[in-house]
């Protein structure tokens, strides 16, 4: 089986972070949106996708706006469904700000995720009520998380699908890490979350393709613009050109 990771477009948020720590709390949203940049770098990925090989046969997003804004031309380029999970959102969950207090928040409701993309299935658990247990999730739990979403990649799909899975910069880098070096990811479950001794920068729509054996694996990229710099979005290796400074 082949899995192709694709982190999502800047959102509202990475355009705050970027300017300043002050600028991101002042502005930060539970379930922000692309940005104008965002967009554009996901219409850029929907125009590359198609010559991917293997073709991804299909696509699965987490519940989160800004993934299924990402996914939305990528399933119109494959003429696939947008399968959407509500196991990949993004470590911690959606967060707001209160009186200067992070909290946890339920999600966006389901009629908002829905007017996205007509191409979006949504599991039961998606509902006008938002999808998420409102609390903030921890580094532990976040770590074991994605030993989940990786024991699920293994276990339900075949050997012969390539799976499009649209997901975010912290859960994805977990996720990569329990498929080609699961004792480091393990040991992340210690660490407060943005201390990480060892980690994997994901630019926005960077892709990732891990091909997984029953045993083994076999990377065949990791953290891939070609869109962006066929698009003219993007000149050189420089860490934060995508429009994001991190991934944490």
């Amino acid at each position: 089986m082949h899995l192709l990771l694709i982190r999502h477009g800047q959102s509202e948020n990475n355009a705050n972070a970027a300017k300043s720590v002050e600028a991101y709390r002042a502005g930060r949203k539970p379930d922000p949106e692309l940005t104008d940049l965002g967009r554009r770098q996901a219409e850029a990925l929907g125009t590359w996708i198609g010559s991917v090989s293997p073709r991804p046969t299909t696509l699965y997003s987490s519940p989160m706006m800004r993934t299924i804004q990402t996914a939305a031309p990528v399933a119109d380029a494959l003429d696939l469904p947008v399968i959407v999970n509500d196991l990949i959102f993004e470590r911690p969950g959606p967060v707001q700000i209160v009186d200067g207090v992070e909290t946890g928040h339920p999600g966006s409701p389901l009629s908002a995720l829905s007017a996205i993309t007509d191409r979006a299935v949504f599991p039961e658990t998606v509902t006008e009520e938002g999808w998420h247990e409102a609390r903030i999730e921890t580094a532990a739990e976040a770590a074991d998380r994605a030993g989940r979403i990786a024991t699920w990649l293994r276990e339900a799909h075949d050997d012969n699908e390539c799976i499009a899975l649209v997901a975010h910069g912290a859960i994805g880098s977990l996720l990569l890490l329990h498929l080609i070096a699961p004792q480091l990811a393990a040991d992340l479950r210690n660490y407060p979350i943005g201390s990480e001794p060892h980690w994997i920068g994901l630019h926005n729509t960077a892709t990732s393709m891990i091909e997984l054996h029953p045993h083994g694996y076999e990377v065949h990229w990791i953290n891939r613009v070609d869109h962006l710099i066929e698009a003219g979005m993007v000149h050189g290796a420089v860490a934060t050109s995508t429009g994001n400074p991190g991934t944490r």
